[in-house]
């Protein structure tokens, strides 16, 4: 979606899209993911998700319109995904999930402010305020931890 272009309601979105997105964020992940642990002995799996795999997007964040169904279906999977790669990976491998929440770039000032409302911290998240999580997620810190999604939101999934 370009800056600017209107959210579609869910009766415009096509089948065509709903499957791109699961290629893209499912499909390929779990070719990804199932190379790794074929080409390696052992190793750490750190996978992304988002909060809208969890709790569905609110329409009213979007003027009326959308956030596409299948970011969200996929991202759900991403999480079952993970749960079901730790499982069957173990004990060579471990594999985590992270769900973030919205991060800022480049929104207009009005979303930051509906999106700031709605958070428990006020704000989206910077951009680099997961790196220490993700090198802790890899690093021997986390080495009896597997399974796991890891939500970094701000609070947006409390309430």
């Amino acid at each position: 979606m370009t800056i600017g272009e209107k959210r579609r309601t869910l009766f415009d979105i096509t089948l065509e899209s709903f499957s791109k997105f699961l290629d893209v964020n499912l499909t390929a992940l779990f070719s990804v993911c199932r190379e790794f642990a074929r080409n390696n002995q052992s190793g750490t799996i750190v996978n992304f998700s988002a909060t809208t795999g969890i709790v569905s997007a609110r329409p009213d964040l979007y003027n009326g319109g959308h956030k596409h169904p299948a970011y969200s279906v996929s991202k759900a999977g991403v999480i079952n995904l993970t749960k079901f790669l730790a499982t069957h990976l173990a004990p060579n491998f471990r594999v985590n999930c992270i769900a973030p929440g919205g991060v800022e770039h480049d929104q207009d000032n009005e979303f930051l402010k509906k999106y700031s409302k709605l958070t428990p911290m006020k704000r989206m998240m910077k951009k680099n305020e997961l790196n220490e999580l993700i090198e802790l997620l890899c690093g021997p810190g986390s080495s009896y931890l597997t399974g796991a999604t890891i939500i970094v939101d701000g609070g947006w999934t409390t309430w």
